[in-house]
């Protein structure tokens, strides 16, 4: 169960889904309706439908947070979705519910579980995904099944058991916030602000993306991090589905300070979540399934992207290049701007890796 990684300081959600999240992990984690699929159930939450957040609309199910007006009182409540995914043959998510009370997460999740168990394919591995299920029913067909099972399910006291506390859920700052103002800023600092530091909607406070190229850390660099994480924001760390980590809840006087300690640790690189913020699978290098190098293609491509940056017009800035090294989407290449994926081609006798080329996809409003 994922979650968007600004959920609970994004300045435009709906409210903070990570309790919901952490609820619903816990909830499926080893239970009996869980142990029969045919393979893997992603969920998804996200705080807001404008951004990408969650990606709920690539995921097995997804909810979007909402609130309504019921009877003069505001109602909390997820947009459900389901049957989404992306591998060699992506499926966007379809629409459960619009508006699925958060009292009935839980139960729906449930009954959402045990349909799939009960239906969805079991021998042929490649169209064992719920997706295909939703597909083959339509969508209509698939919700009357679930609400017909949430009808006979024996009731269970952790549906509403978690409620209580997702109010009380709250993030604890490790330091007293302090504005940014006549600190001594280290040369960089400025562009490094600019792309890798999101202001939080609590007042004083930032989150710090930590630009890992290619993903990598060594084991050193994960140690130094850890101290810093310690010194700067305590627990509050999280990392993307982009491969970075976020520093949330970082004081805004600290960072001068934390960027010359990221410096020194070789991770200060600027342009998160920009063209050079490139996200690759492991491609050829470590995967069985890689048909060509998908790392070796990022790196290449980051490289010289990387000097003519500062250069570039703002919208091109803003493109996303996603990477796989087969068809599978492990890299989410249908999900980006310009998308590379794997695969040979015979020339001169001899199969040669290739890379087909998407352009196109749609990163903003959860994929």
């Amino acid at each position: 169960v994922t979650a968007c990684p600004l959920a609970g300081v994004c300045r435009d959600e709906v409210f903070d889904v990570t309790p919901y999240a952490k609820s619903c992990a816990r909830f499926l984690l080893g239970h009996p309706d869980v142990q029969d699929f045919g393979r893997k159930f992603k969920v998804a939450f996200s705080g807001c439908k404008e951004h990408a957040c969650g990606l709920v609309t690539m995921h097995d199910m997804g909810g979007i947070a909402v609130k309504r007006m019921e009877d003069g009182k505001e109602r909390r409540g997820f947009e459900l979705y389901v049957g989404g995914g992306l591998g060699a043959v992506p499926h966007q998510a379809k629409l459960f519910d619009s508006f699925l009370p958060e009292e009935e997460l839980l139960p729906t999740t449930q009954a959402i579980a045990r349909v799939f168990a009960r239906l969805g394919e079991k021998d042929i591995r490649s169209r064992a995904r719920i997706k295909f299920l939703v597909a083959k029913l339509g969508i209509d067909e698939f919700r009357r099944l679930v609400l017909e099972e949430r009808k006979v399910m024996p009731e269970d006291p952790r549906w509403m058991a978690y409620l209580p506390e997702v109010r009380k859920y709250q993030e604890k700052p490790l330091k007293k916030s302090m504005p940014l103002n006549g600190e001594e800023r280290p040369e960089g600092f400025e562009q490094w602000y600019e792309t890798n530091v999101y202001p939080q909607r609590q007042e004083g406070y930032v989150v710090a993306t930590i630009n890992l190229p290619l993903g990598d850390l060594s084991s050193w660099q994960t140690r130094k991090l850890a101290d810093l994480a310690r010194r700067f924001t305590g627990e509050n760390v999280r990392i993307t589905v982009e491969q970075n980590i976020l520093f949330r809840w970082v004081s805004e006087s600290d960072l001068p300070e934390l960027y010359r300690e990221l410096q020194g640790l070789g991770l200060s690189d600027p342009g998160a979540g920009s063209i050079v913020d490139i996200t690759a699978c492991p491609g050829t290098d470590t995967c069985k399934l890689g048909i060509a190098s998908s790392r070796g293609l990022a790196g290449e491509i980051r490289t010289r992207l990387a000097t003519k940056f500062s250069e570039m017009d703002e919208a091109v800035k803003n493109l996303r290049v996603k990477i796989s090294g087969c068809f599978n989407s492990c890299g989410q290449h249908h999900i980006s701007d310009i998308g590379f994926y794997g695969t040979s081609r015979t020339i001169g006798g001899r199969k040669v890796a290739h890379f087909q080329v998407l352009l196109g996809g749609k990163w903003q409003e959860n994929a």
